[in-house]
């Protein structure tokens, strides 16, 4: 199955949603490179809140590799 991109936990006040940041993860594999956590965080107060933070930011998250090579694939064989 796919890999972690978001995550979301329940606080005594609020809520805290996390991003995996595609971008800061590949530069943590550039050589020499200081590393950086790739996740980001948000914190909310609302369900609502997060709902719409996460609708925003659904189409901008990392695919699956599954995803990836789907696709990969329907692109190779459409060209024929």
């Amino acid at each position: 199955m796919g890999e972690t991109v978001l995550r979301v936990e329940k606080l005594e006040n609020g809520f805290e949603v996390e991003i995996y940041d595609e971008k800061i993860s590949k530069a943590n594999e550039k050589p020499k490179a200081n590393y950086t956590s790739p996740w980001k965080a948000y914190a909310f107060t609302t369900s609502a809140e997060v709902v719409k933070f996460v609708e925003k930011h659904l189409d901008g998250l990392p695919k699956s590799p599954q995803d990836e090579f789907n696709n990969a694939a329907a692109e190779a064989f459409s060209k024929e």
